[in-house]
């Protein structure tokens, strides 16, 4: 009987990806394991997550395609491997230019900054949530409680530049928040 609620859960998810949704929401709760991947692009940003646990978890996501906005939620007893990446673009409006240069003498790239956003780990068990908004600009939230190792890096790049890249082990609270 529940293979055919799987059955028509997974046609109806097929079906909703077909008409481009703009909301998509998934909560699961298993003992055994669990795999999950999204991901959402277009002209000016993209968004990718993957999340693996073994044991008794429970997982909450919703994708936005409105807003442009990913939430993940895990948490697990057992070993928990998590990944998300997450790239936007910002267009400057152009800066004022003398009446006599043409708009051709513009240097390529200047009026645009391009951001991202990275997570990746694993741990013994523990909690990982993360948050991402990718509309004007890039912003978001990660908050990880366990024991296990984790990488975290952000960055911008265009006519501002700034970068922060971090590795955690052991057990750990990491809270890190980006608006770029």
């Amino acid at each position: 009987m529940r293979w055919n609620y799987l059955a028509a859960g997974l046609v109806l998810l097929i079906l909703a990806s077909l008409t481009g949704a703009e909301y998509l929401g998934t909560t699961i709760s298993t003992d055994g394991t669990l795999l999950l991947s999204g991901f959402g692009e277009d002209e000016n940003r993209s968004s990718v997550s993957r999340v693996m646990t073994v044991g008794a978890s429970q997982l909450s996501r919703i994708i936005s395609g409105e807003e442009s906005r990913v939430g993940l939620s895990v948490q697990g007893t057992g070993p928990l491997l998590f990944s998300d990446y997450s790239t936007g673009t910002v267009e400057s409006p152009p800066e004022p230019v003398c009446v006599f240069l043409t708009s051709d003498r513009r240097v390529p790239g200047i009026g645009s900054d391009k951001s991202l956003m990275y997570t990746s780990g694993i741990l013994g068990h523990g909690t990982y949530v993360m948050s991402r908004v990718t509309g004007p600009g890039l912003s978001g939230e990660t908050l990880v409680n366990g024991s296990g190792l984790m990488l975290l890096g952000s960055g911008t790049d265009g006519n501002r530049t700034a970068g922060s890249s971090g590795f955690v082990s052991g057990n750990m609270t990491v809270y890190d928040s980006v608006r770029l």
